[in-house]
């Protein structure tokens, strides 16, 4: 089963990269995140979301990805500014 954190980076720029404690970030789509969340909360629903924002992310930026993390199920994410 997947254990550890889930990181999800949003860049000055708005992209947005996904990577776990064992792999390296890469860049996804607003499209592939939420299937990405989704197959997360598919093998442990409580996995924490570590979401970390440049201090200058647009607000709409990050709510959206709250919201994908909301929609697939998985609340327990925290903020982090960089």
């Amino acid at each position: 089963a997947f254990e550890g954190t889930v990181i999800l980076g949003i860049d000055k720029d708005a992209s947005i990269t996904f990577a776990t404690d064992q792999s390296a970030p890469r860049v996804v789509t607003r499209e592939e995140l939420g299937g990405l969340l989704a197959q997360i909360r598919n093998v442990n629903r409580d996995i924490p979301v570590l979401i970390r924002a440049d201090e200058t992310t647009e607000l709409k930026t990050l709510a959206f990805v709250m919201d994908a993390c909301r929609k697939a199920g998985l609340n327990k994410f925290s903020l982090q500014s960089r």
